[in-house]
């Protein structure tokens, strides 16, 4: 009888304790947003420094000046992606460049609170410091995160996945899980791929000169040295053997969750990785909140709804 009592006691305590979790971590996680909003405000209005970079290479193009050039991993302005993307970012060009860094921010927002898939799970999400990072940094990681959420709820999500891979490489991570777990992505997953090659090929037929200017930032950054404010690195002094020891081990782990069916350890390795590891690109890590176990308060629903079509929430978690 005491072994019966004591089989349902546990997982009421458990339940009991994440309840209070919860609700310590709603009291900290806005504590921490008013307090990180209210800065952000009082400083500059809110500029962010990534955003500042996408703002800034959109009005190159505009300007026709130099898109890329050599700069450190933590250098303000500084344009690292592909030039389609800063193409795309023409149309914010008119707009206040403080307004652009709040637009995009709110976007970071939305996309946190679909990563987690409550607004009260998002306000516990500021509890972990990295999410203010990104949102105050306005870079791309929560809303790179939130696609590849979105590809393993909706294999509509596979044509956007290769531009978010085009971005920050590492949600090409997500490809094994995908094509071999949820094989109604593939189709997705090569359509959305042979789109961002052909948008690509007409960015590069109407400014060769940008790709050119991309290609050349492979072999500068490969010797760049990773330092800066919260950069993490394996190899702090060789940028390039840094990105792929560390793209290696997160490839090892995502072959693994593509064999045992796990895809919060794919997503998991997807979403944090990318060519420079900060404390902020753990962010994403937020969002295995959806992978919890079915025992957890409201994690039925949030496991469902997380889960791949046609796999069990007990194979996700």
């Amino acid at each position: 009888m005491n072994r019966t009592a004591g089989s349902h006691f546990t997982p009421a305590l458990s339940r009991i304790a994440v309840r209070a979790l919860v609700d310590a971590g709603l009291v900290v996680g806005a504590g921490l947003a008013i307090a990180s909003a209210f800065s952000l405000i009082r400083d500059n209005g809110g500029l962010a420094y990534d955003t500042r970079a996408y703002w800034l290479a959109a009005r190159h193009v505009l300007d026709g000046t130099t898109l890329y050039s050599q700069a450190t991993v933590s250098d303000l302005g500084a344009f690292k992606y592909p030039p389609v993307f800063a193409q795309l970012f023409v149309p914010a060009t008119p707009l206040p460049e403080l307004l652009v860094a709040w637009l995009w921010r709110i976007s970071g927002i939305l996309c946190l609170r679909y990563i987690v898939g409550s607004w009260r799970a998002a306000v516990v999400a500021c509890a972990f410091v990295p999410v203010l990072i990104e949102l105050s940094l306005g870079n791309v990681t929560l809303q790179i995160a939130a696609v590849l959420v979105f590809a393993l709820r909706d294999r509509r999500g596979g044509y956007l996945l290769p531009w978010a891979a085009a971005l920050k490489f590492g949600p090409v991570l997500l490809v094994p899980y995908l094509w071999f777990r949820m094989p109604e992505s593939r189709r997705p997953l090569v359509v959305g791929t042979a789109a961002f090659l052909a948008i690509s090929a007409v960015s590069y037929l109407a400014a060769p000169g940008l790709w050119s200017g991309y290609a050349s930032t492979f072999g500068w950054e490969n010797g760049s040295l990773m330092s800066g404010g919260g950069v993490i690195a394996l190899v702090p002094s060789w940028g390039g053997l840094d990105f792929v020891l560390r793209f290696a081990i997160a490839g090892v782990v995502a072959l693994l969750a593509a064999y045992k069916g796990k895809g919060w350890l794919a997503y998991a390795a997807a979403s944090i990785t990318c060519p420079v590891m900060a404390i902020g690109r753990f962010a994403p890590l937020v969002g295995l909140w959806r992978f919890r176990p079915a025992g957890w308060p409201g994690a039925s629903r949030a496991v469902e709804a997380a889960a791949p079509s046609g796999v069990t929430p007990a194979a996700s978690s």
